[in-house]
């Protein structure tokens, strides 16, 4: 592999002209970048995809040849040239962007050069009207945009490397979406972000659940009562879409709706983010004290969770419970039915209970099939699995909606039950 020097912006060059290449590298070395040249296309190409990584931006002479033994041809070697780079970023995921420096004919080299380049390089286009630089006017200002999309490339590959998930990214606030970008960013060009302090990003990760939970709301998969004065009561979006009776809002939904993975993940990002950080349905400030934030901070750095390693993967999967959340949508897409499977925990306890008798309510916790429960008829939210074979005598219960365990006509949780022996 050809060394190279690594404080340089490498850019890989299909230029023949013995000339050129002696004259512009010195020049382009003081605007950061190293520029090494291939005088045919076949050379650049193999150059390109034996060290592909090594490249942040490609130049091509537009008359350049397209084999060794060919003659100039800006049609030929521009589509063939255009289209192998296509392909080989495409293949590799990631962009590089190229540019067009010519002296020739720049009618011919304008109609052979497609508008893939737009999507870095369309201001100045838009500012000089044309798709090229000029030998004779544009190399400095070339190097400038070179050395300026070399910069801001990390964000623009690491958008193509998670291009399905950006674009679910955008129902999201600015911030959040900003956030996350850094943190996947940071992960794959740790360069890029030297600075980069994983424990500020808990709380914006916290934030952007709180975004994913609004989603739901507008979709009436959770009530508009979880999100009274444009807050987000976090905690209870929670309880309800993991199945759970929100007891401070009044409502459960009909069935759980998060799976257990889901589930998983956002109780991690909820519980490592601060309990007082939340997001407003505007500005989306942290609504924090100094003195609070610096508390924060410190019992961060003493559970010992400040790595980065910790805020990468819960940034993947804020992605995968974002990705979840639209899919749900998508298949659940009728607000007003919805809005029908937030049913009123009292209406849901108000249902009468037949069939229970007093010493029924008295009896030994048990599982089986990777059930809870106590006798045949109470199904148990059981967290201390230590309790099994204990005797406990059941307080308050209600109608059981779950359909994996319907077998058992009600549900218990722990707070409705007391130990007795």
């Amino acid at each position: 592999m050809e060394e190279f020097d690594l404080d340089l912006i490498q850019v890989l060059w299909v230029e023949d002209d013995p000339e050129v290449t002696e004259r512009y590298p010195e020049k382009a070395v003081e605007f950061g970048l190293q520029l090494n040249a291939y005088s045919c296309w076949d050379d650049a190409k193999a150059a390109l995809e034996g060290d592909y990584d090594r490249w942040s931006a490609i130049i091509l002479d537009a008359k350049c040849k397209f084999h060794r033994e060919s003659n100039d041809n800006a049609v030929v070697f521009l589509r063939e040239a255009l289209d192998d780079i296509s392909t080989i970023c495409e293949r590799k995921g990631r962009i590089i962007p190229w540019y067009i420096l010519t002296g020739g004919d720049t009618s011919e080299v304008s109609d052979s050069i497609n508008d893939k380049r737009l999507k870095w390089d369309g201001d100045w286009t838009g500012k000089k009207h044309k798709k090229y630089y000029s030998k004779n006017t544009d190399n400095e200002d070339l190097y400038i945009r070179i050395r300026e999309h070399a910069q801001i490339s990390c964000r623009i590959q690491t958008q193509q490397m998670y291009q399905d998930v950006c674009d679910d990214l955008t129902l999201l606030s600015k911030e959040s979406r900003d956030d996350i970008l850094t943190i996947l960013e940071t992960m794959h060009f740790p360069k890029s972000h030297s600075d980069f302090i994983p424990h500020l990003y808990y709380n914006p990760l916290r934030k952007a659940l709180e975004g994913v939970y609004r989603l739901a709301g507008k979709a009436g998969i959770i009530h508009d009562d979880f999100f009274k004065g444009g807050q987000v009561n976090i905690n209870q979006c929670f309880w309800f879409l993991i199945g759970r009776p929100a007891d401070k809002i009044g409502y459960r939904a009909t069935e759980r709706i998060a799976p257990r993975h889901i589930e998983e993940m956002m109780s991690l990002i909820m519980n490592i983010g601060n309990i007082n950080s939340h997001s407003l349905a505007e500005s989306q400030p942290t609504e924090l004290s100094e003195a609070e934030i610096q508390g924060y901070d410190n019992h961060i750095k003493q559970s010992g969770t400040n790595s980065k390693y910790l805020v990468f993967s819960m940034a993947l999967q804020l992605c995968e419970i974002l990705r979840w959340m639209k899919n749900y949508i998508a298949k659940n897409p009728n607000r007003e039915e919805n809005i029908k499977k937030c049913v009123p925990i009292e209406k849901i306890e108000s249902v009468e209970k037949e069939g229970v008798n007093e010493p029924e309510l008295i009896g030994i916790l048990e599982e089986h099939q990777g059930i809870c429960h106590m006798g045949s008829k109470f199904s148990v939210l059981l967290k201390h699995k230590d309790w099994l074979g204990k005797k406990v005598k059941i307080c308050n219960y209600i109608i059981n909606t779950n359909p994996k365990t319907q077998k058992y006509p009600y549900f218990v949780r722990e707070e409705d039950f007391e130990l007795i022996g």
